[in-house]
């Protein structure tokens, strides 16, 4: 008995080669449009939004983005990273990208909450301790009084003596308060030299604040004590003195100046 020859199947074969053929067109087609990003793509204009404190020109040469640099790989943290290594009072940047050939920067500045004291002269920081530059005395700030710097350097974080450290952290936080409910303008000196506590000046009035706690409670206790005080007489309108919030037990005690 004949043996029947066994026929290849060619719709099969068509099939694996047809999957292959998709395949093999997908890559294409990513390829092309990927040569498409890289040819066509280029930044041709660069917007800076946010600035006060420096100029769209120090801030676009700061970030090092150029004129026909590639859109899509454009790395917006290096970029955002360059500026502020480079301008110290550049909070952050956040980076937006405008096809087909744009870019935004929005800068969020810091502003000088304080100065401290140093070898070579007085720096301004930002209230989290960042030493932004020297002072000379052309922007208002909080006098800090009993801190140190020590090797400042525009773009560092304030660093002092092992011994003031402690004193440094409660500093940074009491301004941080103060920044965060827009104080700081009425603010002009802080001592911090005593070793039993802080005492900030804040308008007509001397806050006495203990050394550490929690500087967000005893400031809304010393708002909440100067606003009953000038409703109910016992503190009058113009009348300075000092306001002492380290006795802890919820009050605030007001000492006018005789």
């Amino acid at each position: 008995m004949a043996r029947q020859r066994r026929h290849s199947r060619p719709s099969r074969r068509r099939g694996r080669f047809s999957g292959l053929y998709k395949l093999l067109s997908i890559l294409l087609a990513a390829a092309a449009v990927i040569v498409a990003c890289v040819v066509f793509f280029r930044v041709n204009s660069v917007e800076v939004m946010g600035n006060v404190r420096y100029t769209a020109e120090e801030i676009i040469e700061a970030s090092g983005i150029q004129t026909g640099d590639n859109l899509v790989i454009l790395s917006g943290s290096r970029v955002s990273a360059a500026i502020r290594a480079q301008l110290p009072y550049v909070e952050s940047v956040a980076i937006r990208k405008q096809m087909p050939d744009g870019v935004v920067l929005k800068v969020t500045e810091r502003v000088a909450a304080a100065s401290v004291d140093s070898a070579d002269g007085r720096w301004l920081i930002s209230a989290q301790g960042k030493l932004l530059e020297k002072d000379n005395g052309t922007i208002r700030a909080v006098q800090v009084n009993g801190l140190t710097a020590v090797g400042p350097y525009a773009g560092g974080m304030l660093q002092t003596e092992d011994n003031e450290q402690l004193t440094l952290d409660y500093v940074k936080e009491l301004l941080s308060v103060l920044e965060r409910y827009g104080m700081l303008e009425q603010c002009t000196v802080l001592d911090c030299s005593s070793a039993a506590a802080l005492t900030l000046n804040y308008n007509i009035y001397r806050f006495k604040l203990p050394r550490g706690g929690d500087y967000d409670y005893c400031i809304r206790l010393a708002q909440s004590a100067l606003k009953k005080g000038l409703e109910d007489g016992t503190i009058q309108e113009g009348q300075s003195g000092l306001l002492d919030l380290t006795v802890m037990d919820g009050k605030a005690y007001f000492q006018s100046d005789k």
